[in-house]
């Protein structure tokens, strides 16, 4: 199961870079996102879509990957965190934000992802707030 939801936001990134370039792995990328929260065949009843969001990543900012992977452990692994999800999400989901925003002003290499432009922060933001609003939908 969480290797096909990986899988999922992955696909769809690639196949999205195939048919219109990076803007479109983005844009197939927080779609992607989208359809794992809200899917239609489930009367818009879905999951949170962190691990479609791992996809993403791992397609269109894998040169970001290893850092969101040691932010999301770190956070979800403390001992003072009560609510660990949920907090491991916002904190982790807020530097990707930041990551792509920085990447994209740097002007960074980004592994095997397509060059940073502003698709990637935007891209991020939007996957980010479908995140978190189903995990506040879920409290």
């Amino acid at each position: 199961m969480l290797a096909g939801d990986i899988a999922k936001g992955l696909v769809a990134c690639t196949v999205g870079r195939a048919v219109a370039g990076p803007v479109g792995a983005h844009i197939a990328g927080s779609a992607a996102v989208a359809g794992h929260c809200y899917p239609a065949i489930n009367r818009f009843d879905g999951g949170k879509g962190v691990a479609t969001s791992v996809g993403q990543c791992l397609a269109t900012f894998p040169a970001y990957f290893p850092i969101d992977a040691v932010v999301a452990t770190a956070t979800a692994g403390h001992p003072a965190v009560r609510e660990r999800a949920f907090t491991a999400v916002v904190v982790s989901s807020t530097c990707w934000v930041l990551g792509g925003l920085l990447w994209w002003r740097r002007g960074w290499r980004n592994a095997w992802g397509p060059s940073p432009t502003v698709a990637l922060p935007l891209a991020n933001l939007a996957s980010t707030a479908l995140i978190l609003k189903r995990f506040v939908d879920a409290r």
